[in-house]
Formats: structure tokens, sequence, C-alpha cells
């Protein structure tokens, strides 16, 4: 197990001490689990966007490298998360979920590891340093460099041609050779799709075979260190594929959006377990389940009531829906548990994104909720929120059970928090802006005053705060760092398409980056969450101790430890001299001894920036007699009035 050492005296808003470490979690565990929030924690990470240093800097990061595996660590740290998720890892062309279904991609090799004796050093490590080299772009720290890596014809594929002539030269009986043909021999069917990228068949099947062994050793790694991994399954065939199975597809048919162009299914014979349609979607959904410990299904509406529209059409028409109820998606379980086994939970582990426009999906029926959405998991942002939409407790009250959610404040599709909290309007999305009618159902769930919510970062906070009211929750990565770049703003393939779009990455110094982020206010504070949460839920009184080093923690983060230095004088002095002499003369002897030994516990570990929270815990171990005024009833915003609510729009890469 990895164990990172975090650096107290870099130059930023303070990071953990090594002694606050493990009180930290301790803390961040008991909160969590008295707010409920105790599924699925889901850090949203594509592997190409994490950090690499100067000398290790190809152009996308993996789940092999050690500076991953650090970066996620330290975030699991100040995060609690226990699942990664990834974009799709498969061979992709531009963006993540343009790709092939049934092949890795390229960025899943890391090329240092063919230095190394386990892989009878087949590359050099010069020519590992010459694909560092070549990513000589002056945004190569921000910005993945997918063309330096992905391809025949970059630098790495240039880079893996070398090492592929050496281990054609290896000894048959070599380990790595046996592990080769065993790779081999059990993804023949796969491994001989004819495509058009990759003319020389031997070259590309031991392309597969590393990217398949390196993405196993990263998986394996997070498990070494307490994380699960979520693969995410892109919709699409890429045109290979297409062609291989042609009887799989309806043609010149286009599944989900028409404007998506992706080529569908033969969804009138897809639920026969003879047909091509049927068994080439089970072959892909088989292949992704393999090694991973969780999957999500993008755009999972499309195995419900998919839209399968002609070339030419450009609306969605109800003539065009196809309706497989629970066919479809009972098929997926089944095809998952094959691989995984029957102890496999599919109702936890696999993942819907059930989300989308009401034009193109609709989760009720007669206002009901219809039977595929249900007893599954369902993924929602909390982007388009308003008084009967896009909360825990909203989606509650229209008929989801807390285990069949996992709310998020964002995905790498939907409009940056921060953009959000700051009213900047949605290009992607009829330039709209979202933040105005989230202002009261945030104030009313957390019982904030609505005013407050008025100024972008508390607006940000709360939308943090609600989202671990739920039992699952997720969070990308943009958001957690509290950026305001879009990591999709839905211009790719267009003139003006962003050179970034998908390819935004953390930065080295990412404790610094994302420390700052919380000093603005915008980033993840999981600590102010909890501290909401418990305000909300009367657990600040209920549980004053734990409530109290939460608070301390929250302001830690903050860069605030002057809240907590004052905090220690005005409670030492306060509640040790006041409540304590109070309580020696009104109550028994034991019980004035309880609130003194509270007030020096109080005083060494900085518990509370707000005195009155300490007292409040002092008076009720003294004789609990205390009485606390709290506004929980939040001023309504000065704003028009949402308007009837309305399900949100789909966005797709």
């Amino acid at each position: 197990m990895l164990v990172s050492r975090i650096n107290p005296r870099l130059s930023f808003g303070r990071a953990l001490r090594d002694n606050e470490v493990a009180d930290f979690k301790e803390t961040l565990s008991e909160g969590k689990k008295l707010t409920g929030q105790t599924g699925n924690s889901i850090f949203i990470m594509p592997s190409t966007s994490m950090p690499q240093s100067a000398t290790k800097n190809t152009g996308v990061s993996n789940l092999t490298s050690e500076e991953s595996l650090k970066y996620l660590n330290d975030m699991k740290t100040y995060l609690g998360f226990n699942v990664v998720e990834d974009l799709p890892v498969n061979q992709f062309y531009g963006v993540h979920y343009r790709g092939s279904a049934l092949s890795l991609g390229d960025q899943n090799i890391n090329p240092e590891l063919l230095t190394t004796e386990e892989y009878g050093s087949i590359l050099t490590k010069d020519e590992f340093a010459e694909i560092v080299k070549a990513n000589n772009s002056d945004k190569k720290e921000s910005v993945a460099n997918f063309e330096n890596v992905m391809g025949n014809d970059s630098a790495q594929g240039k880079a893996l041609k070398k090492a592929h002539e050496r281990f054609k030269a290896l000894d048959e009986n070599s380990d790595l050779k046996k592990r080769y043909n065993e790779f081999v021999k059990n993804n023949e069917e796969r491994l001989n799709i004819e495509r058009a990228s990759e003319p020389d068949k031997e070259f590309f099947k031991f392309k597969q075979f590393l990217a398949e062994e390196h993405h196993k050793k990263g998986i394996a790694k997070l498990h070494e260190n307490g994380m699960k991994y979520c693969r995410d399954v892109a919709l699409n065939f890429d045109d290979d594929e297409v062609k291989a199975f042609p009887k799989a597809f309806k043609q010149d048919h286009y599944m989900g959006a028409p404007g998506w162009k992706i080529p569908s299914l033969d969804f009138d014979t897809i639920l026969d377990e003879s047909s091509d349609a049927n068994k080439l979607l089970k072959m892909k959904i088989q292949y992704a389940a393999k090694d991973a410990d969780m999957l999500r299904l993008d755009a999972a509406w499309n195995y419900v009531t998919p839209v399968v529209t002609p070339k030419g059409e450009t609306k969605i028409l109800d003539d065009n829906r196809k309706a497989l109820q629970t066919k479809l998606v009972e098929q997926i379980e089944k095809w998952v548990k094959e691989v995984k086994g029957d102890n496999f939970d599919v109702k936890k582990n696999l993942l819907y994104e059930f989300e989308a426009g009401t034009n193109e999906f609709s989760a009720f029926w007669d206002g009901k909720l219809i039977p595929a959405v249900k007893d599954r998991v369902n993924i929602y942002q909390t982007t388009y929120m308003d008084d009967g939409w896009g909360s825990n407790e909203a989606f509650q009250a229209r008929g989801w059970t807390a285990d069949e959610l996992s709310v998020g404040v964002g995905n790498h599709d939907t409009k940056p928090l921060r953009q959000i909290a700051e009213g900047v309007p949605d290009s992607a999305n009829g330039n709209k802006v979202h933040k105005n009618a989230s202002i009261n159902p945030l104030a009313k769930i957390l019982k904030l005053d609505a005013e407050d919510l008025q100024t972008p970062a508390e607006f940000a906070k709360a939308k943090w705060a609600e989202t671990l009211t739920g039992k699952n929750n997720h969070f990308f990565f943009i958001d957690v760092f509290g950026r305001s770049d879009r990591f999709n703003d839905h211009s790719f393939g267009t003139p003006n398409a962003d050179p970034a779009v998908f390819r935004r990455k953390v930065p080295v110094d990412y404790l610094k980056s994302y420390l700052d982020s919380l000093k603005e206010g915008f980033g993840f504070n999981i600590m102010d969450s909890l501290e909401k949460v418990f305000r909300a839920k009367g657990l600040d009184e209920s549980n004053p101790e734990l409530y109290q080093k939460i608070v301390k923690y929250s302001n830690i983060l903050a860069d605030n430890e002057e809240a907590n230095a004052k905090a220690v004088e005005n409670t030492v002095e306060n509640a040790a001299s006041e409540t304590v002499q109070s309580a020696g003369s009104s109550v028994s002897k034991p019980a004035a001894e309880a609130a003194g030994a509270a007030a020096e516990s109080a005083g060494k570990a900085a518990k509370s920036y707000k005195p009155l929270w300490y007292t409040v815990g002092a008076l009720a171990v003294a004789g609990g007699i205390y009485a606390l005024v709290k506004n929980r009833h939040p001023k309504p915003a000065h704003k028009e009035e949402p308007k009837a609510q309305q399900e949100p729009k789909k966005l797709t890469a």
C-alpha cells in the first residue's frame, strides 16, 4: 500500500499535518455515516488527465503511474472517496466517447514499464525519454497530448514498434511470451477484427496485450489502496466494428439523439439471444466488465427506450422509439453476472445514466417511475436543480430511494459548478443561467439564508453540501478543483472547437491547486459540506464534539485557522470559567467535572471556530439544560419565482 507524506510546509493554504491525517479520516468517516452518505463515493477522474512530472510527461497519464497513484491517494485522504471512475478507456478518436467498444486504447500503455526486467527491457530508457521529449507543447502540463501517445505514427507508437521487434526475438518459453500467447488465445474474436488503422495485426495484438496488462496492474494498485474501479461504457461502436458485424446494426439508422450520429444496433432483434445485435452487445458489456469493479452505462436510456432514427431525420419522433422496458437491462445484468459471478451485486455496481431531455427519455409514466429505473442506481447531476428537481430530496419525493440514486454537482458533460455559481450562461444549453432556480431549494434543504447564496462561493459550498444528503454521490475533478474551464464545451468537430476539449489535466502541484480552490470557496471542502449538513439535520446538537472537529478541519482546509485559534481562546475562557463554575453550583460534581474535561479537550484540539457550539456541548454535559435559538426558516431570495419544474436536457460529447 502506498503511503503518501503530505508536506505541511508548502506555500499555500495549509495541508494536513502527518499527525492530523488519521483523525481527519476518522472524523470524515464518522461524519458521513451520520449524514447517511454510506454508499459509493465516486471520484470521476480521467486517467488521461492525471498529473505528470516533467521527466514522465508523455502526454497522457495512466493508472500504473506511481505519480498517478500518489495523486489519487492524496485526494482520497481529503475527499474520502472509495471508487475511481475513469472515462472510457477504449481506443478513441478525438474524445473519449467516440471510439472502439472492443479494444483498449494505446493511452493505457505505460511505456516506462517496458524498460524493466519484467518486460525484458524491450524498450530502452533513452527511447522512453524520446517519447517525453517529443511532448514539447508549452501547455503540456495543463493539456493532454493524445497525438504523442495514440496511433502508430505517434512518438509512443514509433517506440512501441521498436519494442515489438525486440519482443518477437524473445524466447518462446519466456514468461512474457507465455503471457502474451495466453492473452491472444483468450481474446481471439475481438483481436481479429479487421481495423483500417491497424494493418499490422501482430503489432495490434502486441499493443492490446500491453494495454490490458497495464490496465489490470493499475486496477490492482487501486485495490491495494482501498479504491474500487468503475469503467465507463460508451454507447457507440467504431466504424471497423460496424463493418465487422453488419447484421448487428440497422443500416442507415442512428441511435440516441439523431445529432450524435451513432450507428444504431438492430433493436428490432436485439432481445433475441441468437441475433447478431444481442451477441455483439453482450461481447461489449462482458469485455468491459471482466476487469472492472463497477460499470457506468453511458446514455443508458437507450437500453430501455432507444430512439432509432433514419439518416436524414433530425428530430426525435415518437414513432422511432422502441419500448424494451426492463428486458434488455435484465439481459445486461445477466451478462455481467456470467463474467463476475452470481455474488456480484448488479443492483449496486451497475450505474445507469438515465439523465436526458424529456424529448429523449422520461423516467416517468403517468406520474410514476417506470420499472426499468427502479431497483437500479440512477445517475443524476444537480446542475438543473429547482424546487422539484435536481436534489436528493426532490428525487426521493418523486419516487426514487436513496439506494437508487447517485447524485453529483456535475460530470464531464455539464457546466462547471464554478461557472454556475458565478452566473455564467450555459452556451451549450440555450444560454440558460442555472443558478437562480437552485437558490431557494438549497436554502430550504440546508436551512441557509437564501440571500447568502447569491454570493458565488457560498452557492458553490451549498451545492457541494447537498450531495452529502444522499447515500451515493460522485464528483468530477474539474469541480473538485474549483475550476471554471469546461472539460467538454460541446464544440468538438466544429470550426471553432476548443483544442483543450476533453484534454484538461490536473497540474503537477495539484495539492496547492486544490487547497487554493478551498480558500477561494469553490473547490470541494468536504468538511465544510459536512458542517452544513450537520447543522441542517441537527446533528451539531446531538454530536457536538464530532461537529466541532468537522468545523476545525473545515477551517484548516480553507486556510482559516485564525477562526480555530479564536475559538480555542473563547471556548477555554467562557466554557471553562463560566460554564464549569455554573455547573459546579447547580448540578452534580461529576457533571461539572465532565464539563471541565470537555472544555480542556476543546482547548487542546481546537474543535470549533464557533464558541457557541462548544458551549452548547458543555452545558449539555453539565446538566442537559441549555437554550439555543437557531434560524431554521431560510429567507427567500429576492428573485423571480422558479418556473414549473422541467427535467434536464441531455448533454453529450
